[in-house]
């Protein structure tokens, strides 16, 4: 367990917060890219970091992420007409462009040199991987724009999803970085069955074995298959709020799974997952239905808190254990559950939760040392190989070591000296 002044550092993230500061440090997923597919089209409303901000397309494919009330007085510019280069807002038709330069005030007379001392907030988006991407901090602090490996691969070997999670970001996170609950939580029939080849439904005694890296740390369960071999399932924890998980047969063995967890506010979330194979097409139904990805207009999932997730007693007697469909849904269920802010302080953690309590920590000693010195945190400056961070799944031999088998490349190795 944490104290309860940590557990309040942890989750708090709104501007000016210890955590907040450390996030808006990074680049961070914000919308799906098709939610704004066309130029010039109706600007669209986003909340991330406790912060309500306005997204729109202008006419030469720019896009542009503002601050949503226009500085004039302060009417949303969610309302606004997006044309001819810029957004204009419907009070008093102020312009403005993608960089939040103000473009034109039609109401001051001409000659007037109001435009140039008017500026909305802004930040500097990317898009990437299905994704919007944007720095929300101090533009000194702006880091390399990460180049993961999915960037880069055709468009039919990658998907992007977003879903609402409706608790604290770090309750959700918690549950991708844990390997133990994957053969309870997501077990694929009743308590005692077995299933060949799924080393995780038969042997819940996972060692785990961590490695602090360039952009974060990776870690390892390793399960013993027999008396002389065991399995490593490596995951990747990419700081702050990224995790990178590895297929073990099932619809393709080359399909990886990664999870960025933003905070839409301190007490809900935006998950954004991606998911990428380096060789085939991905099977976007059948990871609908694989995940329960099956969301409303605003992108809250249909199987929820209200309706107790659709859980079905009846069907856990042949089908999955927790009764409930889809693998995000299980893990949105346990999160949700918990409360929109978990107190950590009663908590009563195990040798399962080494991996959960070592981000925590990093976490929280990384945020104070930002606000206490301005020390850049993890991941945000060296030359980091974003694109050869892996998530895998490896057998083992006698005496044989996961970091031997699954060597960090060079760009990933942590330099103990500070930037």
């Amino acid at each position: 367990m944490i104290s309860k002044e940590d557990n309040e550092t942890l989750t708090r993230i709104e501007a000016g917060s210890v955590m907040g500061d450390l996030m808006r440090c990074y680049w961070t997923p914000v919308m799906l890219v098709s939610e704004i597919p066309e130029n010039d089209a109706a600007p669209v409303r986003v909340r991330v970091f406790g912060e309500d901000l306005v997204a729109f397309r202008d006419s030469s494919g720019r896009v542009g992420l503002l601050g949503e009330q226009c500085p004039h007085r302060a009417a949303s510019l969610a309302l606004g007409v997006n044309e001819q280069g810029g957004l204009r807002c419907l009070y008093h038709g102020w312009k403005y462009g993608v960089d939040g330069s103000c473009l034109d005030i039609p109401t001051e007379s001409e000659g007037s040199s109001m435009c140039k001392r008017v500026k909305a907030k802004s930040y500097p988006v990317r898009e990437a991987g299905g994704m919007v991407w944007a720095f929300m901090g101090k533009p000194e602090r702006q880091p390399v724009f990460p180049d993961f490996e999915w960037f880069n691969l055709p468009a039919a070997q990658c998907a992007a999803f977003k879903v609402l999670g409706e608790c604290n970001y770090a309750q959700l996170l918690e549950g991708a970085i844990d390997t133990a609950h994957a053969g309870v939580l997501h077990r694929r029939g009743p308590w005692g069955s077995k299933f060949p080849g799924q080393v995780w439904e038969n042997n819940f005694r996972a060692k785990l074995d961590v490695e602090h890296t360039a952009y974060g740390f990776r870690y390892a369960g390793i399960r013993k298959l027999d008396e002389t071999s065991s399995n490593a399932r490596v995951t990747a924890v990419v700081y702050p709020n990224i995790t990178l998980i590895p297929s073990e047969g099932g619809i393709s063995k080359t399909r990886r799974l990664v999870n960025a967890f933003v905070p839409r506010d301190d007490e809900s979330t935006w998950v954004f997952q991606f998911v990428f194979d380096r060789e085939l097409p991905v099977d976007v139904a059948y990871r609908i239905e694989e995940g329960g990805l099956w969301v409303d207009e605003k992108f809250r999932k249909l199987s929820n808190r209200d309706n107790w997730y659709r859980q079905d007693r009846k069907g856990n007697k042949d089908g999955p254990m927790s009764g409930i469909r889809g693998i995000l849904v299980q893990d949105h269920a346990v999160g949700e559950t918990q409360g929109r802010i978990l107190d950590r302080s009663k908590e009563f953690l195990g040798t399962s939760d080494l991996a959960v309590g070592m981000w925590r920590r990093s976490l929280l000693m990384a945020a104070r040392a930002l606000h206490d010195s301005g020390t850049p945190p993890p991941g945000t400056y060296g030359n980091i190989a974003f694109s050869k961070i892996r998530a895998e799944a490896t057998h083992l031999g006698p005496n044989e070591s996961w970091k031997t088998k699954l060597p960090l490349p060079e760009g990933l190795v942590l330099e103990r000296e500070s930037a």
